[in-house]
């Protein structure tokens, strides 16, 4: 019987660790959650600020998720397959135009995705397999964070990201 709780216990345990999220994607500032689909419940939909509803599929080995502007849908591949995946809307700017950050979560593994959007054409801006580090993702930027420290900094500056490179004197 001791053995059987024990066991009991231990699988418990491992079953909660399983269960933690790969991704540690912070937000400094207001984030708008869109859509969170699962790989049980890809039928999911949400519906961004502006009003056009977003969906996730999975078709022929290739994943996306797609936008229904005026009866018409708009894709954007994110990967082969999704364990979970979050949608969130950002204004990196404060210029009032919404970007969307996509974390796709896979086998251990997460992507990072920010698109621009407006009325119908979706632009990638940036994309990066962050693993199971940190990214904080903030005002003008995305710093991306390993074990040891600050690894990346990627500036946004008029629509586009730049990498960020430290001058040494």
């Amino acid at each position: 019987m001791k053995n059987f709780i024990i066991s009991f216990l231990l699988l418990f345990s491992l079953s909660l660790s399983a269960q933690k999220l790969q991704s540690e994607v912070e937000f400094s500032g207001n984030k708008l959650l869109v859509l969170l689909a699962k790989k049980e419940a890809l039928k999911s939909t949400g519906k961004l600020s502006s009003g056009e509803i977003v969906r996730v599929g999975c078709d022929q080995g290739a994943c996306y998720f797609e936008i229904i502007y005026k009866d018409r849908s708009v894709r954007q591949a994110i990967g082969d397959d999704i364990t979970r995946l979050n949608i969130y809307e950002y204004d990196f700017s404060a210029d009032g135009d919404m970007e969307i950050v996509a974390v796709n979560e896979y086998k251990g593994t997460s992507f990072l995705f920010v698109f621009s959007y407006s009325k119908g054409i979706i632009q990638e801006l940036f994309k990066k397999e962050i693993k199971n580090n940190k990214v904080l993702i903030s005002k003008n930027y995305l710093e991306y964070y390993l074990p040891a420290g600050l690894d990346s900094v990627w500036n946004f500056y008029k629509g586009r990201f730049w990498a960020m490179t430290p001058y040494k004197n």
